[in-house]
């Protein structure tokens, strides 16, 4: 699961160019897929490398953070609860809700599962 800081400077959701925190799987998926292919230091020249490297690792955070449900869970719980400075408050920050942790948890009991599963087959 990616990293949740909340300290972040920009929202995950711009990261990729989305419009809206409502959007689906397949948005996300292909916000990611399109701004990779554009980000990727190996298509970008290499005066520009350091730079493209930098941005692509930014958008792959993002997409990992968004793309796993509990992580987005985590990630929009931390989002909502940013003060109008945009920092999250302490007491906040520190303990999203017992519903999130329980999400979190039961996904990834799911995950484990499901692998051990396919390492019977």
């Amino acid at each position: 699961m990616a990293n949740n800081n909340t300290s972040r400077k920009t929202n995950l959701y711009q990261v990729l160019s989305l419009s809206s925190e409502s959007v689906g799987p397949e948005e996300i998926k292909k916000a990611y897929r399109k701004l990779a292919r554009q980000h990727h230091p190996d298509v970008r020249p290499a005066s520009g490398k350091e730079e493209s490297t930098r941005r692509f690792l930014e958008i792959r955070e993002a997409y990992e953070t968004l793309s796993d449900p509990a992580s987005r869970l985590v990630y929009d719980y931390q989002l909502s609860t940013a003060n109008s400075v945009g920092r999250p408050r302490q007491s906040e920050c520190s303990s999203p809700s017992s519903r999130a942790v329980w999400q979190m948890q039961l996904h990834g009991l799911k995950e484990r599962s499901r692998v051990r599963m396919e390492r019977k087959s």
